[in-house]
């Protein structure tokens, strides 16, 4: 069970103070709410009634200043297990109707409970507020826009309404974890997918601060995210989806403002919009980085008995196993990083393709391919591989350096071309090569 389950259920242990009480007796004299209930009790109500409507109104007057009142939610969190939390809650809602148009909206808002956000809080509200109640003018601006020209070629009213316009603002919450807060603010029309828009937000509760994929990835989460993504396109190609070519204007690589958000395992999801990538029946088209390995591709494979033993050294290798890339320790990075060394100091193609997996992704200035074979890597020739600039960028690399990401280690040096590896069922393999 996750923490936040486990402190809530101690937080609904917690008998109520008396000093709450009192706290909430305040905010009933300084409410509109409490001078009704005084007004009331003025004017004869049954003192029964007058106690149970005071305490209705304060458990509103309660929940409402939680939600909605910061240095109150401060004080309540005075209360142990509370602590420092954040999430997001309904701040504004209306749906307004008519013959021929429905718009509904949903703003969402950001609560912080901690006094060192630097105004995080405040700045994501307000942004939030801005978009929604901007979307939603623009599309009522262009439903009018679309009704004018619809009724000028000769359409009727009745024809008009048959469309069933609608306008939706909302919010959805993707992840809520010890680590991240992950939520995506979005608006629709259903009549077109053009001006369909989603904002993500990705927050690190630790760190109080909207994440980066520079943050969980490292430096250079360009060139994992690009490797990861076209060794998933090759696999579900395979599996009968469609995507666009480069020539088609399909994917070449990540822009500096991709969509993201953070699932509930901690991996980042790369979110491509409808048609930027394949065709509109795919909708949008999702990436989850460092976690597409299936539950199949991470068990642990014993060798077989009918094997031959290898050498000492080489049954030690090979009965190491590990689950993710932040599994492998420092040597043994390194030791791979120093196979991969020799073999493009060497220039030994053979070498390099027994240390990849396949499919491989291989991008080249000129154009990436998608190597499906030791055999495939080979035939490209050395000549290619090991061009001067990618014997000088991986032979200066520190491999006793290297740190993991959720992708694997890259071998280089300053901006020169990279190699790529990391674990792939339970070994390390060469996953990308970028020049």
């Amino acid at each position: 069970m996750r923490e936040m389950e486990k402190a809530k259920e101690r937080y609904d242990a917690i008998p109520v103070p008396e000093e709450l009480y009192v706290r909430v007796q305040k905010e009933i004299e300084k409410s509109s709410v409490g001078k009704k209930i005084r007004d009331k009790e003025r004017t004869g109500y049954p003192g029964k009634r007058a106690g149970i409507l005071a305490a209705a109104a304060a458990m509103i007057l309660f929940v409402t200043a939680l939600n909605t009142n910061t240095a109150f939610a401060r004080e309540i969190s005075e209360i142990p297990v509370l602590g420092a939390v954040a999430r997001i809650f309904t701040f504004r809602s209306y749906v307004e109707e008519s013959d021929d148009l429905k718009v509904s909206v949903e703003i969402p808002s950001l609560e912080m409970i901690s006094e060192e956000t630097n105004g995080l809080a405040d700045s994501v509200n307000q942004e939030i507020h801005t978009l929604c109640e901007q979307y939603a003018d623009e599309a009522v601006k262009r439903a009018e826009e679309y009704k004018k020209a619809f009724m000028g070629t000769g359409g009727t009213q009745e024809e008009w309404e048959a469309h069933n316009i609608e306008i939706r603002v909302f919010y959805e919450i993707k992840s809520q974890t010890e680590d991240f807060l992950s939520f995506a603010v979005s608006g629709t029309e259903n009549w077109t997918s053009a001006y369909s828009e989603t904002r993500y937000y990705n927050i690190d509760l630790k760190s109080e601060k909207l994440v980066t994929l520079e943050d969980i990835l490292g430096e250079d989460y360009i060139t994992i995210i690009n490797t990861d993504i076209q060794r998933q396109m090759q696999s579900r190609e395979e599996s009968g989806e469609v995507f666009f070519s480069p020539e088609e204007g399909g994917f070449t690589g990540i822009s500096d403002d991709v969509k993201f958000y953070i699932n509930e395992s901690g991996n980042p999801v790369v979110v491509f919009e409808k048609y930027e990538i394949a065709p509109g029946s795919a909708g949008e088209v999702e990436f989850e980085i460092g976690g597409n390995l299936t539950e199949g591709e991470k068990v642990i494979q014993e060798p077989s008995q009918e094997e031959p033993k290898p050498e000492k050294q080489e049954t030690a290798e090979r009965m190491i196993e590990y689950e993710d890339n932040f599994a492998v320790d420092s040597e043994a990075a390194a030791a791979f990083g120093k196979k991969v060394k020799e073999a493009v100091a060497e220039q030994d193609i053979g070498a390099l393709a027994d240390l990849a997996s396949y499919p491989l992704y291989v991008g080249f200035k000129d154009g990436s391919v998608t190597v499906k074979s030791a055999d495939e890597l080979i035939g490209l020739g050395a000549e290619k591989v090991f061009t001067p600039e990618m014997q000088e960028s991986v032979g200066n690399a520190d491999e006793t350096a290297l740190s993991p990401s959720m992708a694997g280690f890259a071998l280089y040096t300053g901006d020169g071309p990279n190699i790529l590896f990391g674990v792939v069922n339970g070994k390390l393999a060469i996953q990308g090569i970028n020049y």
